[in-house]
């Protein structure tokens, strides 16, 4: 069990940004039902693109390139607009598994994309997967829960887990990583503690399996997940 340090900073303040509260986000019908989104958010090059098919090719969904997320090394957005696959009948539940822009680029301003994905946080059945790559955090992360959640105009941080990413070829220990840097550990608590890594040129699903444990209330939205499914069939339905 992780456990962190709670002399946390104040909320970053973000002069471009101003005084914002989110509010909490309410139900879109056109978007409401029995599919469970999980979305992935955060700066380019952490690897949103690369965990999307890392939960693709676990759960023995899709594995042929073409049907997956377009993911390669860059430091220029390879994501431009929100895009999904969807995996029917997982543990009980339609998923459906959402890649977007990079919200944080003040060069990237396409308003359409923002309010395609404020349809996934208005679902009433989603998770975000706050997406920041191990071994990194950038000025241009601190400070990003805020921001996402008032561009998404949704406190979207009672659904969100930190995903630490690239932790293969992380040298820190993950909860010194994390308690050494005090923006991000304030990240970490205002979600709830909740936090994991992936090594995303790791084939062993588990590491998937445990980050659906991490999803709040996750009994009840995937009422067909069991132990003895997440250590051996992952595909159910």
């Amino acid at each position: 069990m992780l456990s962190f340090r709670n002399e946390d900073p104040p909320p970053y303040n973000d002069e471009r940004s101003g005084p914002h509260t989110a509010s909490s986000c309410e139900s879109n019908s056109s978007m409401s039902g029995d599919t469970f989104n999980i979305i992935l958010l955060g700066v380019t090059g952490t690897g949103k693109s690369a965990s999307g098919n890392t939960i693709l090719t676990a759960m023995n969904i899709w594995r042929e390139p073409r049907q997956l997320f377009e993911s390669r090394p860059s430091f220029t957005t390879v994501t431009t607009k929100c895009q999904f696959k969807m995996m029917d009948s997982l543990f009980g539940r339609d998923v459906r598994v959402v890649d977007t822009p990079d919200f944080l680029n003040d060069e990237i301003n396409d308003q359409a994309q923002v309010e395609e994905c404020k349809k996934y946080c208005q679902s009433g059945h989603y998770v975000v997967l706050l997406v920041i790559q191990m071994g990194r955090f950038t000025e241009g992360e601190k400070g990003m829960l805020e921001r996402l959640e008032k561009k998404l105009d949704c406190r979207i941080r009672k659904n969100t887990i930190v995903l630490l990413t690239h932790g293969e070829k992380a040298k820190d220990n993950v909860q010194s990583f994390i308690n050494e840097r005090s923006h991000l550990r304030y990240i970490v608590n205002e979600c709830g503690n909740r936090c994991h890594v992936f090594k995303n040129n790791s084939k062993n699903p588990k590491q998937v399996m445990e980050l659906f444990k991490k999803i709040p209330d996750y009994e009840t939205m995937f009422p067909e997940f069991t132990e003895k499914q997440s250590s051996t069939d992952c595909r159910v339905g």
